[in-house]
């Protein structure tokens, strides 16, 4: 087998006829019949059901070939596609919008039937699922809806409650009673009856080659029969009139029957008729021309097409209804008492409406507006009650939270009919908290701050020491902390106590020889004073233990016992002039400091040798060592 080409007999007994040839299996031009054949030639048997070999055993297939062969047809890419649920799926996908489409445009019946189920059952499942889903796409025309019925029905009762009451005692009224009695019809239709003018009752819109009815509309107050039986006994009259008489124009303008008046206006492809009681104006024909040409201008190949289906038409409806006209006789002006009690009775009523409108309205806007106080941190709305026209809103507030009074002011409500009544408590609401920690510690610019959930306080950067003491000891106050650190907070002492142990250490005291103070020293030693004064000062704001080691120095001049004896000689003469300046004498401790080994025999004298110096060291002085 080459180049995918082989050579096949098929056996005689195979439901379709085949001749040999070559099958080429990357050819898109044999059809899927052939492909769907050959796939199920695997199923041929190799042995007839008396169990012995074909009568042609030389055309017999085996089992290898036809599954080779079935291979060669179908390839892998094909044989995927077929079992992989996930591709047969992605390829209907792609042709299923398009299908319903075409079933819309045939109008296939059974479409609706079989749709009508799963969105049936889809609306179920989104209710029981979320209601808020439905209730918030149809809120926005639930409420004018039912503004305009309320407002369209108060109107309707207001004229019947000004027509009875004006007709109810009246001579006239006395006749229209009898009447009423007399035919078995109520007070109210006779009424209506004899003060209309004119009423359009029906409206027909009849297909003009078929004579069906592609829509009817009929009003309230009007007795309708069926509208096939009347489209169907107008049709037959027309064409007796257009076959008993020879005019010009063989359309049916008008027809008088009894009190009913018909009026009908012709189009190309469909008619208007109007079933009218009383003297209809002349402005009436020029509506019923202005519809049929708006419904021609829309429908007309619905028109055209026609074979029955009236549902097309429905959307003919708002023009049709444009001449379901009528109008009564003017009231004439009477005054009686009566029409003053129907007037301020249906004020009443409407107030009432009006009243309870703006009533329900206003219960909406506070409870939205206690839903938005609820979501404000800090605030807990805990009963909303209304007495005498004043809503009292009561609950829990933290200090640091928004003001209601200034919240209310974003609303629609009047701020005068709120009244709030709180109860202080305090909120853990992590910006809540970091404002009562800041205002409670006060830290310097040079702090900062962190607060962590659990109520943990990090402090970071440079502040007094005393700032430092007193933040330990007011954080732990606050309610819900728990911890306060301050190892990351340097304090500034610190500093200035590094800068004075410096100073201090670069003086020296300079004597003569025979340990006197060396002249114009004064200010030098004052100055040494001050700053000592300093450091006590600073280490005791940071509770830091201070000893200043006093070292007196002398030459290699003279005995070792004698030079001794002056070290310390000059050591307490220097402490003896700071004691008298104010310095605590315990802080100093004496240090004896050998000379420098001389480098040479000469035995002139280093001046620079006799002194005295200071080192500071941040112990206890019963800790210092020499």
């Amino acid at each position: 087998m080459g180049m995918g080409l082989r050579v096949i007999r098929f056996p005689p007994d195979a439901d379709q006829p085949f001749y040999p040839g070559t099958i080429d299996r990357d050819s898109a031009s044999f059809r899927p019949s052939i492909i769907a054949a050959f796939c199920s030639m695997s199923d041929l048997p190799a042995k007839t059901n008396h169990g012995e070999s074909a009568s042609h055993p030389e055309e017999q297939l085996s089992t290898n070939d036809l599954t080779e062969l079935r291979s060669l047809l179908i390839g892998p890419d094909l044989k995927e596609r077929f079992e992989n649920a996930k591709l047969r799926s992605e390829d209907v996908s792609r042709v299923l919008p398009e299908a319903v489409n075409l079933t819309l445009q045939t109008g296939d019946p059974a479409f609706p039937s079989a749709m009508v189920p799963t969105v049936e059952h889809a609306i179920k499942s989104s209710v029981n699922t979320d209601q808020n889903i439905l209730s918030e796409a149809l809120f926005p025309i639930m409420g004018p809806a039912i503004r305009k019925s309320i407002a369209a029905a108060i109107q309707n009762l207001t004229n019947s409650l000004n027509q009875s009451l004006e007709h109810s005692l009246s001579p006239q009224s006395l006749s229209w009673r009898f009447e009423a009695w007399r035919t078995g019809k109520s007070f109210a239709e006779v009424l209506l009856l004899r003060t209309l003018v004119y009423q359009v009752e029906q409206v027909f819109l009849i297909h003009k080659t078929s004579g069906l009815v592609l829509q009817h509309l009929a009003a309230e107050t009007a007795a309708a029969q069926d509208a096939d039986l009347v489209s169907a006994m107008f049709t037959a009259i027309q064409d007796f009139v257009r076959d008993s008489f020879s005019v010009s124009d063989d359309t049916l303008g008008s027809l008088q029957v009894g009190e009913l008046t018909i009026w009908v206006n012709e189009g190309p492809q469909a008619l208007i008729a109007c079933v009218i009681r009383g003297n209809p104006p002349s402005k009436l024909r020029l509506t019923m021309e202005n519809s049929l040409e708006r419904i021609h201008l829309l429908h007309e190949r619905q028109m055209h097409q026609f074979q029955g289906d009236s549902s097309v038409f429905e959307s003919c409806r708002p023009y049709l209804d444009d001449c379901l006209q009528s109008q009564y006789q003017a009231k004439q002006k009477r005054s009686s008492p009566l029409k003053w009690i129907g007037g301020a009775a249906s004020i009443l009523l409407l107030g009432f409406g009006a009243w309870t409108f703006f009533a329900i309205q206003e219960q909406h806007q506070v409870q939205s507006f206690v839903n938005q106080l609820n979501q404000e941190p800090g605030i807990v709305v805990l009963q909303t009650t209304k007495q005498d026209g004043q809503y009292t809103i009561s609950g829990l507030k933290d200090p640091l939270a928004a003001q209601p009074t200034n919240l209310i002011t974003q609303t629609d409500l009047d701020p005068e009919k709120i009244q709030f009544v709180w109860e202080p408590y305090l909120s853990f609401n992590a910006e809540f908290l970091e404002s009562r920690v800041t205002a409670l510690l006060q830290p310097p610019e040079t702090v900062r701050l962190t607060i962590d959930p659990k109520g943990f306080i990090q402090a970071s950067g440079t502040a007094p020491q005393a700032w430092i003491d007193e933040a330990q000891t007011l954080a732990l106050r606050l309610p819900n902390i728990s911890r306060f650190n301050t190892q990351n907070v340097l304090p500034i002492e610190s500093k200035a106590l590094a800068t004075l142990k410096q100073k201090i250490e670069a003086k020296t005291v300079l004597f003569t020889q025979n340990a006197q103070l060396v002249s114009q020293q004064d200010g030098m030693l004052k100055s040494l004073a001050q700053d000592l004064s300093a450091l006590l000062q600073t280490a005791k704001t940071l509770k830091q233990p201070i000893t200043v080691l006093v070292e007196g120095h002398t030459d290699t001049i003279g005995a070792e016992l004698i030079n001794l004896s002056v070290r310390e000689t000059r050591a307490k003469a220097v402490i003896s002039i700071l004691a008298k300046q104010g310095i605590n004498r315990s802080i100093f401790k004496m240090v004896n400091v050998e000379p420098p080994a001389s480098s040479s025999t000469t035995t002139t004298p280093n001046l620079s040798n006799r002194k005295v110096t200071f080192k500071v060291l941040f112990v206890h002085p019963s800790e210092a060592k020499q």
